[in-house]
């Protein structure tokens, strides 16, 4: 780690107190986090200073989708539809968080381009006590062929977890596919057999902390 005292720049960069966007929307009510989910989608929707995210838009409107048709099947308290809606509320909040932090890297601190967005802005808060990365990172075999488990120990003051693979070896520009949740573990199905996957898991705290594990691989059986 450079020792700030060397770098003045980094010194008060660390000392700043950054703009941020709010990331936390689950005392929202159901309509209205539908509703949030689409005025972002509507304000990235063509947005110059967002073209790129991650997750993608693309996943981000499928994740808002499935959650708006669940919420919609649920209204006549039909018991799976409303486990199917609770499910889908949990990624669509996680999808958010992501995609928040992703959003405040974009923006490199400039206000104007976090309020276009479609993201609440936060007021400026002082530090978080740092969270360490997940620990215990386990990448298995599923139950059944083209499955692959990952699993990691919890992490203290970690709220979600990131599970994401890819298929090709990791780099700058890696697609990865993910699945935010407040579970530990997660399968990932349908996936091609014989295929080397690469894996990782990260823990995702109240504020902008996203903290990833080491990524191990795995020959999908």
């Amino acid at each position: 780690m450079h020792n700030p005292e060397m770098f003045p720049g980094l010194k008060r960069l660390l000392n700043m107190k950054f703009v941020t966007l709010i990331k936390d929307y689950s005392k929202l009510s159901e309509s209205n986090l539908d509703l949030k989910g689409g005025k972002i989608i509507a304000a990235l929707t063509g947005n110059p200073d967002f073209p790129v995210t991650m997750p993608t838009l693309s996943d981000f409107m499928q994740v808002k989708n499935t959650y708006s048709t669940n919420l919609v099947a649920a209204a006549n308290s039909d018991r799976a539809a409303i486990v199917m809606k609770n499910q889908d509320k949990d990624s669509l909040l996680g999808a958010m968080r992501l995609l928040a932090i992703n959003i405040e890297g974009l923006a490199q601190g400039n206000q104007a381009k976090m309020v276009s967005s479609g993201f609440d802005v936060a007021a400026n808060g002082d530090s978080v006590p740092a969270m360490g990365p997940p620990t215990n990172f386990k990448v298995s075999d599923g139950l059944n062929a083209g499955e692959i488990k990952t699993s990691v120990k919890g992490v203290e003051r970690a709220i979600m977890y990131s599970h994401e693979y890819a298929l090709t070896l990791p780099d700058a520009d890696t697609s990865w596919t993910t699945w935010v949740s407040s579970s530990v573990s997660c399968v990932f199905t349908d996936l091609p057999g014989g295929t080397r996957i690469y894996a990782r898991v990260g823990a995702i705290g109240r504020k902008e902390q996203l903290v990833y594990s080491d990524v191990l691989s795995r020959i999908v059986q």
